[in-house]
């Protein structure tokens, strides 16, 4: 990815993460706006996801596709990755970035997260946290348990 299409992307990501962890708003989730506000967003994310060919290698290799990447990201969400941390919408970044995601992917299996002998419950909650850690260190490169 050139230097002008990572930008691009960034700009692309921070809008998306912008709406997506936009706060609860129960009259206009009432009158349905809401949900169809975070569900484009969550579409846009999907495209910025598919647009990017290192991301779309580390789907491939894991054989993951838009309804895994969207079971990812609400398991991230309702286990505490659903906010932001230096600039990153945690649950949205470790989508749209191949290390992040071959992280995650690497343990998701069958609709369920295992990772050294944990249930899915413990399970979720420990890579959650990871992610968030990997982002507030400011870390590059895979991510390590």
């Amino acid at each position: 990815m050139g230097f002008f299409q990572s930008l691009r992307k960034s700009g692309r990501l921070w809008k998306v993460s912008k709406r997506l962890s936009k706060p609860f708003d129960a009259a206009a989730m009432l009158n349905g706006k809401a949900s169809s506000e975070k569900e484009g967003a969550l579409n846009e994310l999907m495209d910025i996801c598919r647009s990017d060919d290192l991301v779309k290698l580390v789907m491939s290799r894991y054989k993951a596709d838009e309804s895994t990447l969207r079971e990812l990201y609400s398991k991230l969400v309702r286990n505490g990755a659903g906010g932001q941390v230096k600039g990153h919408y945690v649950a949205a970044t470790s989508l749209a970035f191949p290390l992040p995601l071959k992280f995650l992917l690497e343990h998701y299996h069958d609709g369920t997260f295992s990772i050294r002998d944990y249930d899915d419950h413990n399970s979720s909650l420990f890579i959650a946290h990871r992610l968030i850690q990997y982002f507030e260190r400011g870390e590059t490169g895979e991510v390590k348990v």
